[in-house]
């Protein structure tokens, strides 16, 4: 048999997200690497201070090893919110990289046709406006398709419903990898907000306000004594 496992259930958990988040994009995922890094910055912060916890050195009063603790996890506390802001700011980068090449590929900017093609469109049957959606749609010919679904209802006569439809429509036919690679960064970036909040959970459930308190009172009562009784020889 092997040597139990007798680690913080968080940290377990923490290790056990961080270990599989690249799954879907892959290590060599800039964004995907990059928000694993901070999960693990994460975890072996965890890990540090839940050996220290675990760990007392013979030459601490129980008193002085929860003091130290104590200030381990106050730190790990105090760092959770720049290890999220990191993580939000690579999020932020990577999705707007993964947003831009879905731009690219579709193309949904009007051009200087857009108000001929919406008067050709409000001018159709309503079955051959939607047999024109679905030949744009199938062309990927994007600069069509966003003169009708990128202008408001009143210039088109179709409903916000319907844009919003019919713009998914071109980028799940024309963009769907890059689709994917987006919800997939989403799901990475959750992951790590999940950590970051087990993290803080965690560090200040090693926190007692007042029990620590009355120790740090106690100790500098202590240092005092001592510093008090040093100087007696002098």
């Amino acid at each position: 048999m092997g040597t139990p496992d007798k680690r913080h259930p968080m940290v377990k958990a923490m290790e056990y997200v961080a270990s599989r988040m690249t799954e879907g994009l892959g290590d060599q995922h800039p964004t995907a690497r990059q928000l694993q890094a901070e999960a693990n910055r994460l975890r072996l912060g965890a890990e540090a201070l839940d050996r220290a916890s675990a760990n007392r050195s013979p030459l601490d009063t129980p008193e002085a090893h929860a003091l130290k603790v104590a200030k381990m996890a106050r730190k790990l506390d105090s760092e959770v919110k720049a290890y999220f802001n990191r993580s939000a700011q690579i999020w932020a980068a990577g999705r707007s990289d993964v947003q831009q090449r879905i731009d690219d590929k579709v193309n949904l900017r009007p051009d200087a046709f857009a108000s001929e093609i919406r008067a050709a469109f409000r001018s159709l049957p309503v079955k051959k406006q939607g047999q024109l959606i679905q030949d744009l749609v199938d062309g990927n010919r994007g600069p069509e398709l966003a003169a009708i679904v990128r202008a408001p209802s009143v210039l088109t006569g179709i409903t916000d419903a319907q844009r919003q439809a019919y713009e998914q429509m071109i980028v799940a036919k024309h963009a769907a990898a890059e689709q994917d690679e987006l919800a997939q960064v989403d799901e990475i970036y959750e992951a790590v907000s999940t950590m970051s909040r087990a993290a803080g959970d965690m560090a200040r459930s090693f926190i007692d306000p007042g029990a620590l308190s009355n120790i740090e009172r106690a100790d500098a009562a202590a240092s005092e004594a001592r510093s008090a009784f040093d100087q007696s020889f002098q």
